[in-house]
C-alpha cells in the first residue's frame, strides 16, 4: 500500500521514464553509418529490440492508467468538510 502522494510522485517519475523510452524508440534504436565508395550507402543496424522497448512502454502506460484510475476512485469516495458559498466565490467583480 502507498499513499496517494507517494503514487503521484511515482507517476511523475514513471512518466519521465516513459518519455525517455519513447525517445529511445524513435531515435536511438538504430545506428546509422555511411559507406563512402562509388555509391554512397547508408547502413542501419538496430541496437535494441524495438518490440521489447515497446513492451516496456506499454507496461508503464498500463501502470499509469491503473494508478490514475485508483486515485480518481479514491477521490470519488473521499469527502471533505468545507463550507463553501459557491455564489459568493463565483460572483463577478463589482
Amino acid at each position: 500500500m502507498r499513499t496517494i502522494n507517494e503514487v503521484l510522485v511515482l507517476m511523475k517519475v514513471v512518466r519521465e521514464r516513459l518519455n525517455g523510452l519513447k525517445d529511445l524508440r524513435k531515435q536511438v534504436s538504430i545506428t546509422e553509418s555511411y559507406l563512402y565508395s562509388a555509391q554512397d550507402k547508408k547502413v542501419v543496424e538496430p541496437q535494441y529490440d524495438v518490440k521489447l522497448v515497446d513492451k516496456k512502454i506499454t507496461e508503464l502506460e498500463t501502470w499509469l492508467f491503473k494508478a490514475d484510475a485508483a486515485i480518481k476512485q479514491s477521490n470519488a469516495k473521499t469527502e471533505i468538510n468545507i463550507e463553501t458559498d459557491t455564489d459568493k466565490l463565483l460572483a463577478p467583480l463589482t
